[in-house]
């Protein structure tokens, strides 16, 4: 076998590892927080606050390691650390505890972050990544659903098991991956020796600079504000809003880490099927139809979680909740074949699609306290409620967008 295919069959094990282990992990933590460690919903959210803001500052720091040094050690100094986190929270079952897990993992990923992608281009040369890139695509979704299943079977005898066993085998894949990958094709880079924190700022300036021109890419800035600022709220209150104010239904008895993961699980199954009639859908069609499908996914996207919030069926929430799941999984691709298609010059790509990430990350920071503020004195439904509000500028944003191509004003409406 070439070094070449060697790299690659690596990479897919890597995919497949990593979505796996982390299914394990993710399947469980939400339920674990809630009843094992007693987080309320205003400590959910400052949990997320850690992760998104550790990941934010150490997103270009941590770089240095992978291009200066080495991808292959940068992606098994992320794992390591990663275990770290997923360990220390299993292990521990103090907010504290989990705060600093939080963090760990925030810079865990921050040296997996790109890295990964950047190894795998090198040793491969550039030829034919959009076909891998797809297969370890697939390869993850697959291991995702087996790692939810083996996620669930082990939190049925501790909620804490799932996350401690992935915690090790994260160990294990960090020496796989630091004893076993190849590097035979990295060249060090001397560019990212200059000040990193003032490289992260000026590439967000840059890009702020690049899209003042466009009032579509100054859209785009703001439908990245939003998303991310709901996001948050939605993901840290979904599981207590289930535990909280519904009893799953008791002709089968079977514990609620159960209920949610088999719940993740058809979501999931749901969001493929969905996703991949979307791609094939999308092959030849136009801006303007891309804008009003998404126009239509938010507008739908903001009543089922409002729907989801305050509804008191619980198979009326369940539907709710899985409309919104597969929303959002079809919203991200026609997003992103959207983005691409606004950016005229190849040249500023990258810091466009750099700072769109960034103001995204920085919705995420500021989405947490905003939640949290709301549910202090209340309880995650109204969190929810305000997730779905927060998320109203963004159909408006489309909406300008819309009308703009239909050769009308958007004061006219």
């Amino acid at each position: 076998m070439d070094r070449r295919m060697f790299a690659y069959h690596m990479y897919l094990v890597y995919m497949g590892a990593t979505a796996f282990l982390f299914a394990v992990y993710s399947t469980a933590a939400s339920v674990y927080r809630i009843q094992e460690v007693g987080l309320d919903a205003v400590q959910l959210l400052w949990i997320g606050f850690a992760l998104e803001v550790s990941c934010f500052l150490f997103e270009i720091p941590t770089g240095v390691v992978a291009d200066l040094y080495s991808r292959k050690r940068s992606m098994a100094i992320g794992l390591l650390l990663t275990g770290c986190g997923f360990l220390l929270e299993g292990s521990v079952p103090l907010f504290g505890a989990v705060l600093g897990a939080q963090v760990l993992w925030g810079v865990g990923y921050t040296f997996l972050s790109g890295a990964d992608q950047a190894w795998i281009a090198d040793e491969r040369g550039g030829d034919g990544m959009e076909g891998l890139y797809l297969r370890g695509a697939q390869v993850a979704q697959f291991l995702t659903l087996a790692g939810m299943a083996a996620g669930t079977g082990l939190a049925s005898y501790d909620l804490s098991f799932p996350l401690q066993v992935s915690g090790v085998m994260y160990f294990a894949l960090a020496l796989f991956v630091w004893l076993g990958f190849p590097e035979n094709r990295f060249t060090p880079s001397d560019s990212r020796e200059e000040n990193t924190w003032r490289a992260m700022w000026g590439t967000f300036f840059l890009g702020v600079k690049a899209v003042r021109a466009s009032t579509v890419l100054v859209v785009i800035l703001g439908i990245s504000l939003f998303s991310g600022l709901y996001s948050e709220g939605f993901d840290r209150l979904y599981t207590l809003h289930l535990l909280e104010n519904f009893r799953f239904p008791g002709f089968i008895d079977i514990p609620d880490v159960v209920w949610i993961g088999g719940i993740n699980a058809v979501a999931m199954v749901l969001n493929i099927i969905a996703v991949e009639w979307i791609q094939r859908r999308f092959q030849k069609t136009g801006r303007l139809e891309k804008v009003a499908v998404l126009l239509v996914i938010n507008s739908l996207m903001t009543g089922s979680i409002f729907a989801f919030a305050v509804t008191g069926e619980f198979w009326m929430a369940l539907a709710a909740y899985w409309i919104t799941y597969i929303l959002r999984g079809t919203n991200q691709p026609i997003y992103n074949a959207w983005i691409h298609e606004q950016i005229r010059e190849s040249h500023l790509r990258a810091t466009i699609l750099s700072t769109q990430g960034q103001i995204h990350a920085l919705g995420e920071i500021l989405g947490g306290p905003l939640v949290g503020a709301i549910v202090w004195r209340s309880s995650a439904v109204f969190g929810l409620i305000a997730s779905s509000i927060i998320l109203a500028p963004v159909v408006l944003l489309y909406l300008m967008v819309w009308r703009e191509r239909k050769g009308k004003s958007f004061m006219k409406m």
